[in-house]
């Protein structure tokens, strides 16, 4: 992982217990934050910076590593490992690697583009995220409730940015993902309804449970029926060559 001169300034001073060693960055870091539920505002507070956004206010020390991804698969971001903390889906860990789910792969690029954006790096994704653990582990849930992961995530994601997105490379992730089946049945189906299971562990409705995630489902059924390439969700994986025209009730509507 390379750092820019201003990255390991940054780093040493308001993180200087957090040094880089060789490709890793790990050690302790210490924070303050704040985030209000009404607003949606998160706020990181220090001395030279008050808290104007009146939410609830936590504190945090965490031991923390976080190196360069051998294996980009699952995300593009550097991995982030924390001490002490249950590396389970409910808290949003990667049961592939125990790395932290961060952001979703297709919102990556704003830390990626044209290279690392190491402050944003650690102030819009770890420091939320750890301070999401701090709330969990007094309320046994998340302090904001849009944070989904797994399939569920992937599909709100691609309900909020379709155009950016290229349908087969969400498919690809979606097919990484344990509910994969769920979700392959959805987008088999002739149109995908509110009352289909949702491919959450609640299996609820999918309407009532994760309205986002049944609107990236069903744009995602469309932009794979415009360019043809049903075929890859019927052999449920992408190894099969160029798109073929799709048969039967597989054909866009």
């Amino acid at each position: 992982m390379m750092l820019k001169k201003e990255d390991e300034e940054w780093l040493a001073e308001s993180h200087p217990r957090l040094t880089r060693t060789g490709s890793r960055v790990e050690g302790t870091i210490t924070f303050r934050a704040t985030h209000n539920a009404d607003t949606g505002l998160f706020l990181i507070v220090s001395d030279d910076v008050c808290d104007t956004v009146g939410g609830l206010s936590l504190c945090g020390t965490f031991e923390i590593s976080i190196e360069e991804r051998s294996d980009k698969a699952i995300s593009k971001l550097p991995a982030l490992r924390v001490e002490g903390i249950e590396a389970v889906s409910d808290r949003h860990f990667s049961q592939l690697d125990k790395s932290a789910c961060l952001s979703s792969p297709f919102e990556e690029t704003d830390f990626l583009v044209p290279d690392l954006d190491f402050r944003g790096y650690i102030e819009r994704l770890v420091i939320p995220f750890l301070y999401g653990q701090i709330f969990y582990s007094q309320h046994e849930r998340w302090p904001w409730s849009d944070y989904a992961h797994g399939a569920v995530g992937l599909l709100e994601s691609y309900s909020r940015c379709p155009e950016n997105v290229d349908p087969t490379e969400c498919l690809r992730l979606l097919m990484m993902d344990s509910n994969w089946p769920k979700v392959r049945a959805a987008l088999l189906q002739e149109s995908i309804k509110g009352h289909t299971q949702c491919f959450c562990a609640k299996g609820d409705n999918i309407r009532r449970c994760h309205p986002a995630a049944m609107r990236g489902v069903q744009q995602l059924q469309r932009e794979l029926r415009a360019m043809k390439a049903m075929n890859l969700v019927f052999h449920g994986r992408l190894d099969k060559g160029p798109p073929e025209p799709s048969r039967g009730f597989l054909t866009r509507t």
